[in-house]
């Protein structure tokens, strides 16, 4: 099946509004069959990753997002993690609760867990917000994350429908400029009301289609600034890990290393496996 996802970015000037529209079908496919999860999981770990991206359209191009969601409940799923950048890069992955492990003592009546949202510049940590995660959907706590922590109004819509083996994905990211008035604000909520009540017909086809019928909806005109491919990319590498292995420090490596024979790592995105023999984990730590 040939890569066929896309995404816009722009704006809608009669309301002062930006807007990312993004289909990450194929990405969001390659992520389920590579982490052999069910389609609950697949249909979550694909809500993330949009929400990755389209909160990698608010920073420089050089930045990654990542958003992340710790489940407290007894849920089978204990958490979720997607990466993005802007340019529509992204990697995921999920993991499944052991029966042991509940956090009882977490639970409220109003959360399910935490959300936590990062960016990133050349592999360090430049932002980090952690906020409940409410017993709604993950577009409401997205949007509700916006309002409060980048006191900006927002407003997402996803589609999702699996077709085989194969899931169509598609979404759109509603967001106020500073000039936008209360009454533009007003105005793009009702839309994505609609959108959201009659998402088969507005993203049912693909993404061309949504902004077309957007701009009828809203007898708006439609400014296009960018357009790209999403892709599923890990950009884990040999040097990445050494990297990892040293922050252990010798001590701990080398006993790992005694231990096992070797030390043994794998990408938790990718899959891929890396081996370090013995002798290669004390060469990491000799200058």
């Amino acid at each position: 099946m040939d890569n066929q996802d896309s995404y816009v970015y722009g704006i809608l000037p009669d309301v002062h509004f930006r807007y990312s529209v993004a289909e990450i079908s194929y990405t969001v496919t390659a992520a389920s069959h590579l982490h052999g999860i069910d389609d609950t999981a697949t249909e979550l770990l694909g809500r993330v990753m949009l929400g990755a991206f389209f909160l990698a359209d608010l920073v420089k191009e050089e930045t990654k997002v990542s958003v992340q969601i710790r489940f407290y409940d007894d849920s089978q799923i204990h958490s979720v993690l997607a990466y993005s950048t802007r340019t529509g890069r992204m990697k995921a992955t999920l993991r499944y609760r052991p029966e042991e492990d509940v956090e009882s003592e977490q639970i409220s009546e109003e959360n399910y867990g935490i959300l936590k949202v990062f960016r990133w510049r050349n592999g360090e940590c430049i932002y980090q917000s952690v906020v409940p995660f409410r017993k709604e959907s993950f577009e409401s706590n997205l949007e509700k994350y916006l309002r409060d922590s980048e006191q900006v109004s927002s407003f997402v819509v996803a589609y999702f429908k699996q077709d085989g083996l194969h899931w169509n994905v598609r979404g759109i990211f509603l967001q106020a400029l500073p000039e936008a008035k209360p009454e533009h604000i007003s105005a793009v909520q009702e839309w994505a009301g609609v959108i959201d009540s009659k998402k088969e017909e507005y993203l049912g086809k693909n993404i061309r289609e949504c902004l077309n019928l957007l701009g009828q909806l809203g007898r708006t005109s439609i400014q296009i600034l960018e357009e790209g491919q999403p892709i599923y990319q890990c950009d884990c590498s040999e040097q990445k890990i050494k990297e990892l292995i040293q922050t252990l420090g010798k001590e701990e490596a080398m006993d790992i290393a005694e231990e096992q024979g070797q030390i043994e790592v794998t990408c938790e995105f990718c899959n891929s496996i890396y081996r370090f023999p013995k002798d290669q984990v004390l060469g990491l730590f000799q200058k």
